[in-house]
């Protein structure tokens, strides 16, 4: 299985440690365990391109963010620090982009979630130009863009967090695929996987990646550890794009989306995602401090 270690630590909802060195150890891990990539998120603590360029430049092997809020930042200064990132990891990084939450982009950011889509899609060209062709003249209804950038070396993938039918599209004409998170089995083989994959085949592109996030966890004590996860995960429920997903998987709560359960019952349910059209995971291990050890030793044998 093409599993790679999402580095999130849902209890601070940031990137796995504010200690450099333990995200470098569990990176340097990653590799040594065969595991296919290793990602961080982007979110409120240390800013995961930055701490991707620090520490994971020692080691060869793909690393990616998912994802960078295309609100925060300008599609050029974007495509700067990702170019920069992407040499210091030797063409090793995937760029993972998304349009937030209405919450936070209008009641943290001050800014309009108008039409997010077709923002995207605005921000989307002018990133995928500088990233490819290092330069774009285009004015767009919202972005705007005139000039070059100066760097040497390769662009890197871009792939778009998508929730909804239209982000799915866009992301299947003109990105290299979709990352999702907390989406369930049925959200990804009903809806995921054959929405961006008519999407790009209609726009005469080759099938794109659809790569699954999800919180895993190895344990005997499963009715605890969905508990804890349910608990864990109960803001993300608040937000409309996750209730519509929980919603259209029958489930009541977002720990129930969780992979939890013993070695074999974990491998069978990722499988499944495999099935469904997932072409590869990102496993956020989660739980007590021994089940998050378990599971990184599970996952290790499933990739082996």
């Amino acid at each position: 299985m093409e599993i790679s270690i999402f580095g999130v630590d849902l209890s601070r909802n940031a990137a796995s440690a504010t200690s450099l060195d333990t995200i470098r150890a569990q990176i340097e891990r990653a590799g040594h365990q065969g595991f296919s990539g290793y990602w961080l998120p982007q979110a409120a603590g240390l800013d995961a391109l930055t701490v991707l360029a620090a520490v994971g430049s020692g080691v060869d092997m793909p690393m990616g963010v998912a994802v960078v809020p295309v609100y925060t930042r300008h599609p050029v200064a974007l495509a700067q620090q990702a170019l920069t990132v992407n040499k210091a990891l030797n063409g090793n990084l995937t760029l993972g982009v998304g349009a937030s939450h209405r919450v936070f982009v209008e009641r943290v950011w001050g800014q309009s979630f108008d039409r997010p889509v077709s923002y995207m899609a605005e921000y989307l060209e002018i990133l995928l130009l500088l990233l490819e062709e290092r330069q774009a003249y285009m004015r767009g209804k919202r972005v705007v863009m005139r000039g070059d950038l100066d760097i040497e070396g390769p662009a890197c993938p871009v792939m778009i967090a998508a929730l909804g039918p239209r982000m799915l599209e866009l992301a299947g004409r003109a990105a290299a695929g979709t990352v999702t998170w907390m989406a369930g089995l049925k959200t990804i083989r009903d809806f995921v996987v054959p929405t961006i994959k008519d999407a790009a085949e209609s726009a005469g592109r080759s099938a794109p990646d659809v790569v699954v996030g999800l919180p895993v966890c190895v344990t005997d004590d499963i009715e605890g550890a969905r508990g804890r996860a349910t608990a864990l995960l109960s803001k993300e429920e608040q937000a409309s794009s996750y209730k519509n997903m929980l919603d259209r998987e029958g489930l009541s709560g977002a720990g129930e989306i969780c992979v939890i359960g013993g070695e074999d019952e974990v491998s069978e349910k990722l499988a499944a995602f495999f099935t469904a059209g997932a072409t590869s995971i990102l496993a956020a291990p989660i739980g007590t401090g021994d089940e998050i050890e378990r599971t990184w030793e599970a996952l290790a044998a499933l990739v082996r």
